[in-house]
């Protein structure tokens, strides 16, 4: 799940409300609306609050759209791209590696989740997807492209979002890995 702060935008109600009311309004980033398939002509969502939280879904009459899983040749010509992108780190500027507009956008284009690692863990219970040393050993098992894009996509929205820390030479290492992989696959 991608999570993100945000403030409450609290404006002056008009029209007949009282003085005192207010309209409240939060702003969500348009790729996960895109990712949601609302668009001006169907923006019905359904907003539920169960005291300490609020979500918002598509009605049940309209499932949820997923981006359909880009051509072989799109996934890719992406894999090589970004496999000598984290390959030749040093000489990249780390903006690259961090705006989510080159590698998480360029991820969710293709068709990628970015599940949190959920169908890696499941695929392999017994594997830390972080993990350099145990990544080496298990990267040339995964033969699923959307398997392994999902975890590319998890382990770059770790190191973009939640890790504290800098990315250091074994991390560039997995994702060349898992680039290089994914190309192959690709095929």
């Amino acid at each position: 799940m991608e999570t993100r702060k945000a403030n409450m935008i609290f404006g002056k109600a008009g029209g007949n409300a009282s003085r005192n009311a207010y309209t409240c309004k939060v702003s969500v980033p348009k790729t996960w609306v895109d990712r949601m398939g609302l668009t001006h002509e169907q923006r019905e969502i359904k907003l539920a609050f169960d005291g300490d939280r609020i979500t918002i879904d598509r009605p049940e009459h309209s499932p949820v759209k997923h981006t359909p899983l880009a051509s072989n040749q799109k996934i890719r010509r992406f894999a090589l791209l970004w496999m000598q992108m984290y390959k030749n780190h040093a000489s990249t500027p780390d903006f690259y590696f961090e705006d989510v507009s080159f590698v998480g956008e360029g991820l969710a284009d293709l068709g990628f989740e970015m599940d949190c690692g959920e169908s890696f863990k499941a695929a392999f219970p017994n594997c830390n997807l972080g993990d350099c040393e145990a990544w080496k050993r298990i990267v040339n098992q995964i033969d699923s492209v959307p398997l392994l894009g999902d975890a590319i996509f998890s382990q770059w929205r770790y190191w973009n979002h939640w890790s504290n820390a800098p990315m250091e030479e074994a991390d560039f290492e997995w994702f060349v890995l898992a680039f290089s992989r994914l190309a192959e696959l690709a095929a």
